[in-house]
């Protein structure tokens, strides 16, 4: 299933669970978000943050944290701090 989340982004999402499969930014970032958690035997280092602004709680990790998304991905590239 999935629902215009906002112009451009579209979430989709497990009928089984309900769970949040992804985020279809293709037609905005060129970019389809899916969660890497979601991925049984993924091997995933994150490297940054992106939409820090709207955390929920604070992460004290030492990694980069974007207010919305690096400027070479369409968004401000503004950094915020820990």
């Amino acid at each position: 299933r999935s629902y215009a989340h906002a112009e451009g982004h579209d979430r989709s999402w497990c009928e089984k669970c309900g769970g949040h499969v992804l985020t279809d930014h293709r037609n905005t970032y060129g970019i389809i978000d899916v969660y890497a958690a979601i991925i049984e035997d993924f091997t995933f280092t994150p490297t940054a943050h992106v939409n820090y602004e709207s955390t929920i709680m604070p992460i004290k990790d030492g990694l980069p944290k974007f207010k919305d998304f690096p400027a070479d991905m369409g968004g401000s590239g503004e950094m915020m701090d820990e």
